[in-house]
Parts: C-alpha cells; sequence; structure tokens
C-alpha cells in the first residue's frame, strides 16, 4: 500500500465496503448519465438558438462533472480492495491531476456563470458586447487552462500528488507545500468564492429593489419577463450546494495544513471526500427538480415523451404556432430546458392552442413582447 499520513493503521471491514461501494457506483452512473443528458439538451439547443453564449457555461460544467465522475472509478475500485491503491506511482499522478482539474474547472465555471448573471442583471446593457460567444470561448478556455497549470504543478515538482488512504484517491497534500498550497487557495477557492458572493451580493440588491416593481407589473401587465431573476435564483441553488458540499473537506485540509501530525479519523475524511464527489452528480438532479422544462427534455432525449414537430405540434395534438410568454401565478412562463429556472404551463380544464416558438429560447434569451397563451375556453388554464 502506498504511503499516508491520514490514519495509517485504518482496518476496513466488510460493513464500510459495503456501504460505500454501492454509493460510490451511484454517483458516478448519476454523474456521467445525468450530465450527458444535460449536454444532450443543452446542445440541441445550442443548434437551434442564435443566441446561447448562457448555455455554454452549463455546458462547460457539465463535461467536467462527467469526467470527474469517470475519474471516481479508481476510487470505487480502491474501496473494493480495502484501500490499497493498486495502480502504481504514475496512475496516482494522473488521478491526482484529473482530481485536481476538474474539480477546479467546476469551480472556477461557478465563478464564471455567476459573473454572467452578474452582467445579464445588474450590468444588464453591457451583456451583449461582453458575452459574444468568442468573449464566452475566451473565459472557457481560462476555466481550464489556470486548474491545468496548477494541477500539473505538482508532477514537476511543485508539492506532489500523493495517495491518501482517508480519500481513496491520489490528491496534493496540503501540508506537503504550503507556497503551493496558499496559491491554489488563493486562485482557486478565496478569488472565486469572493467573486461569487460579490456578485450575488449585488443581484439580490437588485431583485429586492426591484421587487414591489416587478410585482405591480406582473398584475397590470401579465406577460411580464421575470427569466433572469429565475435564472440568478436556480444557479445560486447550484453554488450552494456546492459550497456545502465542499466545506467539510474543506475545514478537513485546513486542519491537516496547520498541524500536518494530527491524524484525521477515517471516517471523517471519507465522509467529508464523499461530499465532495456527490457533486458531480448533484446538477442534474437540481435542473430536475427545479426545471419542469428540463425534465421534459430529459424524457424527450430518453424517448420517453412525445416530442413537437417541425410545425409545433405533438403527438398529442397541441399546436404551438407563436412564442411564449412570462406570466405571474399560475399563468404561462417562457419555457427552455437551457433555462434552469423557467416554469412550466400547465393545462387542467378543456382544451387550448399553446402558441409557443418553434424552438426553445436560450438561457439568454428574452421575449418581452411575446403573447400568451389562446385558450379555447375561459376556465382553461394554458
Amino acid at each position: 500500500m502506498m504511503d499516508s499520513t491520514v490514519a495509517p493503521s485504518f482496518q476496513w471491514s466488510s460493513l464500510s465496503i459495503g456501504l460505500l461501494v454501492p454509493f460510490v457506483s451511484l454517483v458516478i452512473l448519476l454523474g456521467m448519465i445525468g450530465n450527458t443528458l444535460v449536454v444532450i439538451v443543452l446542445w440541441q439547443q445550442q443548434r437551434r438558438s442564435q443566441r446561447i453564449t448562457g448555455s455554454y457555461f452549463l455546458i462547460n460544467l457539465a463535461i467536467a462533472d462527467i469526467f470527474a465522475s469517470a475519474n471516481l472509478i479508481f476510487m470505487l475500485s480502491t474501496i473494493i480492495n480495502r484501500g490499497e491503491w493498486i495502480f502504481g506511482e504514475h496512475v496516482c499522478k494522473l488521478n491526482g491531476f484529473l482530481t485536481v482539474l476538474l474539480g477546479s474547472t467546476s469551480l472556477l465555471t461557478l465563478c464564471a456563470i455567476s459573473i454572467n448573471r452578474y452582467f445579464k442583471i445588474v450590468e444588464g446593457g453591457k451583456y451583449n458586447r461582453i458575452y459574444t460567444i468568442s468573449n464566452t470561448l475566451r473565459i472557457l478556455a481560462v476555466t481550464w487552462l489556470v486548474p491545468f497549470v496548477l494541477s500539473i504543478a505538482p508532477i514537476f515538482g511543485w508539492s506532489a500528488h500523493e495517495y491518501q488512504v482517508g480519500k481513496c484517491v491520489c490528491h496534493f497534500l496540503f501540508s506537503r507545500n504550503i507556497s503551493y498550497t496558499i496559491t491554489f487557495a488563493l486562485i482557486i477557492v478565496i478569488a472565486p468564492f469572493s467573486i461569487i458572493l460579490f456578485c450575488y451580493l449585488k443581484i439580490y440588491k437588485i431583485i429586492k429593489s426591484h421587487g414591489v416593481i416587478m410585482e405591480n407589473l406582473r398584475r397590470s401587465q401579465p406577460s411580464v419577463n421575470v427569466e433572469d431573476v429565475r435564472i440568478a435564483t436556480t444557479l445560486f441553488t447550484v453554488i450552494i450546494v456546492f459550497i456545502i458540499c465542499y466545506i467539510p473537506a474543506s475545514v478537513v485540509n485546513i486542519v491537516q495544513m496547520v498541524q500536518p501530525g494530527f491524524n484525521i479519523p477515517h471516517w471523517l475524511d471519507m465522509l467529508s471526500f464523499l461530499l465532495v464527489v456527490s457533486n458531480h452528480a448533484n446538477n442534474p438532479l437540481i435542473y430536475n427538480a427545479l426545471n419542469r422544462s428540463f425534465r421534459q427534455a430529459f424524457k424527450e432525449v430518453l424517448r420517453l415523451q412525445p416530442r413537437e414537430d417541425s410545425h409545433g405540434t405533438s403527438e398529442s395534438g397541441a399546436k404551438c404556432t407563436g412564442p411564449r410568454s412570462v406570466q405571474s401565478g399560475g399563468g404561462t412562463m417562457g419555457r427552455s430546458p437551457t433555462n434552469p429556472c423557467y416554469q412550466h404551463s400547465s393545462s387542467s380544464h378543456g382544451s387550448c392552442e399553446k402558441h409557443a416558438p418553434e424552438n426553445i429560447d436560450d438561457v439568454d434569451s428574452l421575449e418581452k413582447n411575446a403573447p400568451v397563451c389562446v385558450c379555447q375556453h375561459k376556465s382553461s388554464s394554458c
């Protein structure tokens, strides 16, 4: 077994293996399948829409989580082997490189999403000028390039990726090289979280200050579009879940850095890291839980639900011919699987024609003059 400074005398039990193997296997499957569905849904939308810059960030996040989930196969194999790393030193370095790269890319992407929402809601006049496709691709390149440099540095001697039996993965030890740890913490943790906090505080102030105005507008004009606020709210949920998953592991890492000789209890080290890896499967579940249209898009991809033809008529006969709008209360709202915050209209009485665009709007599109649903019966809820 490769050396570790964390609980080296720990003996694996059949119970711990029996609990961990199904959990890690589930995270791998959900992370790979769920995020692949997210990419397919968003990519299909990208092919239909001319304004897809906002969707790129969600695609980038999903791709990072797909590879991160696949990288957990090393962890799963090590758990099955009762904590013994059997893949050798070179694969250990590869595993450490991928673990740091993909985790850091996810965090920087969430930071980029926060900045994107900030300019969309707070500095709306600058949004279209800044978020061109070329600029968006440059931003996404940074979310991979910076983590690449920091994750490959330990392979060339600045810190080192080492096997940690408490986590069953290879990763750099926070106490091994303080200068690297501080640099990593500043660039990948402190700076992104500070930016995220700043952006969402500004967004919250805008939402709060315009709350009364928005409510009054909804009463007087049912088709007022509130998608940007809803986008920010759901993506903020994604970020909060991410932070919650990372806090325990961060505390463990800080203790290891401040007190290198202190042996973290194995169960605590493993539990905190399981929260980290579970984050790779969280986002598809959040999108599915908060966005009815995303659920429908998943079903269409899996062929569990009829999809609309090019004329806007589904197999059930509902016709969609015009742009969709946003209404307050139980009314119709613009919907798109690329927007994890859209709500969806429903029909409960009578029959109605659902007027909607042939192509679903992307995460950034705003149809301010969209007509509302036209129903054949006044009691019908479209």
